[in-house]
């Protein structure tokens, strides 16, 4: 029995008599594609390290022999039935290794391929233009206009971001400010990443926050995956080509386009410990299918033996416009893998007047999921009133595979007469303090929230989401809880949303909301109707009907109108059209009810200047790619939807996952007639922030056709 093996892992680590070489593997009998490896006089170097990469089973590499240069010996290899040739006049290096030597699952981290990318400068931009008439005597109508950029710079392992805002409004008044800007790099030897500038600090142990300095923490999408809690394993299924995104927290953290067909992702790792995530499949139709993934981790636990720190100084950074003391700081934290299952971790966080110290342990349940219990302490001045207090916390989350089930769940007790605040709690304080106003933060007592999604196949899924506090004195807390579902019935779309909200000092308020899509086939097209619905407790009821879907040939240009009708109120009309292109995306659309006449107007894309030229494309995320099929236009790719190659052959790929494997695939169907590519797929692993470089051999005439 032999494995099929991913080619990812097939990388040799240098040696001095090691030269490198571009070669061709075949793995049990499966073609692979070209990498570029080290061959040591013509014999190719298999050490530990790479064996650990391929995914060998510790026990077996653990009865392995090496030599002085910590390669693999032949007569050890001939035992295993580890077999391989090295075929030099053809570059070819030939592989069959026996399936139980290998776990099935892949360890997600191939050191020697991690690639810094290319050398490059980019522009992010977006172009927000808002036509509003006024609606009152007092209100002015005009053009508002926005402009974002955000600059970076490539250098080896090093990446500058700077982030800008130019803005006009309607009145005359117009500026600019710089939003961001840092210095960062990944360790690679630590597993950690440096930050100079701006950021967060994390959320794993206290309350994140927005500063201006210095950072030294742990990366965790740096290890494998079998040092970390969970893995996910995508699977679903499209009815056409479509365009698959993943969300994390609300951003769009993962993009691929795929075929007609079942498929699965498995080189998606969440790029944060902690916040839900969102898959959606937009077919080309336009329909869209949203479903939330299984997905639940205790941040703060980690393997035995391991250590996750975080070290930072600097100082608290307000959001633009907010008038607020920028209180110098410094927070270290750590969790050590003390034993099997346990956790231990401790942190400690000190500002102007300010000290806050934490301690806590977590034990991995196993099939009963993670549990963890901490309590922080902090003590503090303001106006010459010394304060301090404790909050006990306890954390709760399972991920049930099998099921497809997610839970977390969190309570937080505040001790009585305990003046517990964060560090940004007594910052925000002291501004207030100045209008002679003061908070009720102390008067807290109890504070939870729940979170719980449930999928039934691949087009049905419940979500529940709830939070809530519990105060003492004359404030009785607050409560907020969402609850969705939806499902797919002979192709017909249901989603359902109910709200329910009482905010403290304000009236309760419940929404329900409807949604029903049905798609129709006209003129070889599908344009789906809805109708959408949503009550309100507290408001006007509305109702109306939307139709969306897409056109052209490559289904690049999507359109969207709704007329709702709000009860006792006024009739509105909202539409709009999208297009993506190889350069960016541009929207437009218009609003009108009642008096009300808006229009809207974007239009986002990216500039990318690098050793070969200056490429054009749609916006890049943290991690990207650029694809060259050298002096062939027009050809596509799985991984970017909309897009082909331009007049040189270069392709921006907006999304890809840092740290793991990415298969950057071509379309071929969309080929001319009689024309053939000898490999139509290429791996990367790149490091974060990275702008890998693709290049394949451009298309060749099928000698058969001819």
């Amino acid at each position: 029995m032999t494995l099929r093996l991913s080619p990812l892992w097939l990388v040799l680590l240098t040696s001095p008599l090691a030269a490198e070489q571009r070669v061709s593997i075949i793995l049990n009998d499966t073609w692979k594609g070209t990498i570029s490896m080290t061959v040591n006089d013509g014999v190719p170097c298999l050490s530990r390290p790479l064996m650990e990469e391929w995914g060998v089973i510790t026990p077996l590499l653990e009865r392995l022999e090496w030599d002085a240069q910590g390669c693999l010996t032949a007569a050890s290899a001939r035992d295993y039935s580890l077999d391989y040739e090295f075929v030099t006049q053809a570059q070819m290096l030939l592989l069959t290794f026996p399936e139980p030597a290998f776990n099935a699952q892949q360890n997600g981290v191939s050191t020697s391929r991690w690639d810094d990318g290319i050398n490059a400068l980019f522009v992010n931009y977006r172009l927000d233009v808002d036509k509003r008439r006024a609606r009152y005597s007092w209100d002015t109508s005009g053009t508002d206009s926005q402009l974002a950029l955000e600059s970076g710079l490539n250098v080896g392992p090093w990446r500058m971001r700077y982030q800008n805002m130019f803005w006009r409004e309607r009145d005359g008044g117009r500026g600019s400010y710089t939003s961001g800007y840092s210095l960062w790099r990944s360790l690679e030897a630590l597993r950690a990443r440096f930050t100079l500038g701006d950021g967060y600090t994390s959320s794993n142990l206290f309350a994140s926050m927005a500063y201006r300095g210095v950072s030294l923490a742990s990366d965790n999408a740096m290890l494998p995956d079998r040092w970390r809690a969970w893995t996910p394993v995508i699977n679903g299924y499209a009815r056409g080509e479509a365009e698959v995104t993943i969300r994390q927290n609300g951003e769009r953290v993962y993009r691929i386009h795929v075929p007609p067909g079942p498929f699965t992702i498995r080189d998606f790792n969440p790029p944060n410990d902690e916040g839900s995530l969102e898959l959606t499949i937009q077919e080309s139709d336009g329909t869209e299918r949203v479903r939330v993934l299984p997905y639940a981790l205790m941040p703060n636990l980690v393997k035995q033996g391991r250590f996750n720190y975080e070290l930072a100084t600097g100082r608290f950074k307000p959001y633009h416009g907010v008038e607020m003391d920028k209180d110098r700081f410094w927070q270290s934290t750590i969790s050590w893998g003390a034993w099997s299952g346990l956790t231990l971790f401790a942190g400690m966080q000190q500002g102007e007047r300010y000290i806050s110290q934490l301690v806590g342990a977590g034990r991995n349940l196993g099939n009963w999921g993670a549990l963890s219990a901490d309590v922080t302490g902090a003590r503090y001045s303001q106006r010459g009133e010394t304060m301090s207090g404790n909050v006990w916390r306890l954390r709760y989350a399972k991920a049930f595979l099998s099921t497809e089930t997610s839970l977390t769940a969190q309570l937080r007790y505040y001790p009585r007469r305990s003046q517990y605040r964060t560090l940004e709690e007594k910052i925000n304080r002291a501004a207030m303090l100045q209008y002679d106003w003061d908070d009720n933060t102390t008067e807290r007592r109890l504070a939870g929230q729940l979170e719980l999604n449930q999928n039934f196949g691949e087009d049905s899924s419940i979500g529940l989401s709830w939070r809530w506090m519990r105060a003492r004195g004359r404030t009785s807390g607050s409560s907020e809880l969402t609850v969705s579902a939806n499902t797919t019935w002979r192709d017909v779309d249901i989603s359902l949303y109910g709200g329910y909200e009482r905010p403290q000092g304000y009236p309760e308020e419940a929404t329900l909301g409807i949604n029903i899509s049905i798609p129709l086939s006209l003129g070889g097209r599908v344009t789906n109707v809805g109708y959408v619905s949503e009550l309100a407790s507290h408001g006007k009821d509305t109702h109306g009907v939307n139709v969306y879907g897409s056109t052209l040939k490559d289904y690049s240009l999507r359109y969207d109108v709704t007329a709702q009708h709000e009860v006792h109120g006024s009739d509105a009309l909202n539409a709009s059209l999208g297009y993506q292109y190889n350069a960016g995306e541009a929207n437009v659309s218009m609003s009108r009810g009642g008096s009300r006449r808006d229009w809207h107007g974007d239009v986002s894309g990216s500039v990318v200047i690098h050793g070969g030229g200056v490429t054009l494309g749609q916006p890049l995320g943290g991690t990207s790619a650029l694809v060259e099929v050298p002096d062939t236009p027009g050809v596509g790719f799985f991984n970017q939807f909309g897009v082909t190659t331009n007049r040189s052959g270069e392709l921006l790929v907006s999304y890809m996952t840092p740290w793991r494997v990415n298969h950057v695939t071509m379309d071929t169907f969309d080929l001319p007639e009689g024309l053939r590519v000898a490999n139509d797929e290429l791996q990367a692993v790149p490091t974060d922030g990275a702008i890998v470089h693709l290049r394949f051999m451009p298309p060749e005439k099928d000698s058969k056709k001819e």
